[in-house]
């Protein structure tokens, strides 16, 4: 990832505190965007039976590759970058965890998928909740592996609407299109009211979208029971606490009765917390 300096890491931060979200332009070197999408179409195109359980009908033109993180440590690798990790610990590290120094990030990876858009996605929140206060707790990362503009289904936004204290407005036609560059990387409070639009170029349109949370937060995804050990092998204890596995709740009081944990604690082998 490119060098940012601390004056636009700063205002950054403020785009996402005032309008709830922020696009840092030629974040990735065309090379690696390159690799991530040559890697991304290869494990599409293993998918034999697409996913179906639970899709809604809206989703079904979509291209999806679900569970980066257990695909290739080389997915993994990108969501630690300098700049992405600051803006990330400014809005989701917990200043009271203290089995980690406050200069590292204690946040985890929530959800971790490939999206080559396809229909509308209406305006909704990922948040679960609304809440209009200074403080979220999960934000959205997306990297763009190809440009993105009204024609193969761009992201839309509403400005301010993290703050809003409500659930999304789907009539509300007053949205921000973002038009974005393959290498940009777009982030947003999940609070954000946000969707794209329809897709109507029959061309894919990737980026890779990493939700993050505050570490207490429920993975939806059982990352670390999912995880394959080889890719666990290759982590640093960053990463590894980043996926969630220095935040596994206890099976019961005789195995500990804190769900936090330090480096320290952190295991040889997948399997091992799973016993």
């Amino acid at each position: 990832m490119r060098g940012i300096s601390e004056s636009e890491l700063n205002e950054y931060i403020k785009d996402l505190d005032v309008y709830g979200f922020c696009r840092i332009p030629n974040a990735l070197s065309h090379g690696l965007v390159a690799e991530l999408k040559q890697n991304v179409e290869k494990h599409y195109s293993k998918i034999e039976n697409p996913v179906s359980f639970g899709l809604r009908d809206r989703d079904a033109t979509d291209k999806m590759v679900y569970n980066l993180q257990a695909k290739d440590s080389k997915f993994i690798d990108i969501l630690v970058f300098d700049p992405i990790k600051k803006i990330l610990m400014n809005k989701l590290n917990d200043k009271y965890y203290r089995f980690l120094d406050e200069s590292q990030p204690n946040y985890i990876l929530n959800y971790y998928n490939a999206r080559s858009s396809g229909a509308e996605l209406p305006l909704h929140i990922d948040s679960h909740i609304p809440n209009s206060g200074d403080l979220t707790w999960a934000m959205q990362v997306s990297f763009l592996l190809e440009d993105m503009d009204e024609e193969n289904g761009c992201t839309i936004l509403v400005p301010g609407s993290h703050r809003s204290g409500k659930f999304s407005d789907r009539e509300l036609t007053n949205v921000t299109k973002m038009k974005a560059k393959s290498g940009d990387i777009i982030i947003w409070d999940s609070r954000t009211w946000h969707g794209t639009v329809v897709n109507d170029s029959g061309l894919s349109r990737w980026a890779l979208i990493a939700t993050f949370s505050c570490w207490w937060l429920k993975q939806t995804m059982d990352i670390t029971k999912s995880l394959p050990n080889e890719i666990y092998q290759k982590l640093s204890n960053e990463q590894k606490l980043l996926l969630g596995f220095c935040s596994i709740p206890p099976t019961d009081e005789s195995e500990r009765i804190i769900t936090k944990q330090s480096y320290d604690d952190l295991l040889d082998n997948v399997g091992d917390y799973h016993k």
